[in-house]
């Protein structure tokens, strides 16, 4: 492939030093305290994942862009970070979201790094007023926002429940390059009904759709796409690591219809479903070079 343009790193979150800790007490206390200082330590809330360090150019690890451009990792306890929530009961400003809906929650629970996750569930009928599928996203404009040209790292987390059903609808989204009208986002994050992660292409019925790999039930999986946006097949492309290793190959892709693209996560799916799913998402950071 293609070398990689300079940049800076992949986040690596740091291991929790609650060990370290614990070891540290134990040499320093009384013999007699020793056993309660374990004690407590042990039945005390497992330690937080840190939130991952700033980018290190020098580590040789993958390479990222040098400028963040947005961060929606909901670390800020809301979903604030982005501009417009959608689902079955709410399509206005994030920032007047109150969170209480079980279509999108904050989760301090169900995390990748930090301390919050949002997760965002899609049951039978959560089809909206509007109608167009059922659907529970966020929307990020302004910074999120692609023009011809521009090149973009997205470093991002996703988990799907132990319990995500097979999908049998023609469509199931969890990250969208929307297009800058109402048409079909020339380039998605999809879930295919033979269970697999593919780089789709909504724009014309012949497009083929780029296998990523088998969805992980349960567990949580880092995913960084770097692509570069045109409307040209020939200027535009895309590539995909998980979990640190490049599962697809950079390739060559018209990823824009119109001037600009903005970015939607979270779940939009066909009204043929029937079947509760739930995906958890974190971390998301967006850099250019």
């Amino acid at each position: 492939m293609s070398s990689m343009p300079s940049g800076s790193t992949r986040r690596t979150p740091t291991a929790a030093p609650g060990l370290a800790r614990r070891r540290a007490v134990a040499r320093l206390l009384p013999a007699g305290l020793v056993a309660l200082a374990v004690l407590t330590a042990c039945t005390s809330e497992p330690a937080r994942r840190p939130a991952p360090a700033p980018p290190d150019k020098d580590d040789g690890g993958l390479q990222v862009g040098s400028e963040v451009v947005f961060e929606g990792d909901y670390e800020t306890g809301d979903f604030t970070q982005w501009t417009r929530c959608q689902n079955r009961k709410y399509s206005d400003p994030c920032a007047d979201y109150d969170g209480d809906f079980y279509g999108a929650r904050i989760d301090d629970q169900e995390v990748r790094q930090g301390d919050y996750a949002a997760r965002f569930e899609v049951r039978n009928g959560d089809d909206p007023s509007w109608g167009g599928g059922e659907r529970s996203e966020v929307s990020r404009y302004e910074e999120a926002i692609v023009r011809e040209g521009d090149e973009r790292w997205y470093e991002f987390s996703l988990k799907f429940d132990e319990d995500f059903p097979d999908v049998e609808g023609n469509f199931f989204i969890v990250m969208q390059w929307h297009a800058g009208d109402d048409s079909s986002p020339p380039m998605a994050l999809e879930v295919d009904r033979k269970g697999r992660l593919v780089l789709a292409d909504n724009t014309s019925d012949d497009a083929e759709d780029v296998v990523i790999g088998d969805i992980v039930r349960g567990e949580w999986v880092d995913y960084v796409i770097h692509a570069t946006f045109s409307r040209d097949a020939e200027e535009g492309w895309a590539e995909v690591w998980q979990d640190g290793e490049l599962v697809v190959e950079r390739h060559a892709r018209a990823n824009m219809t119109t001037e600009r693209n903005y970015l939607k996560m979270g779940i939009y799916r066909a009204k043929q479903e029937r079947s509760t799913a739930i995906v958890w998402q974190d971390g998301l950071r967006i850099t250019a070079p």
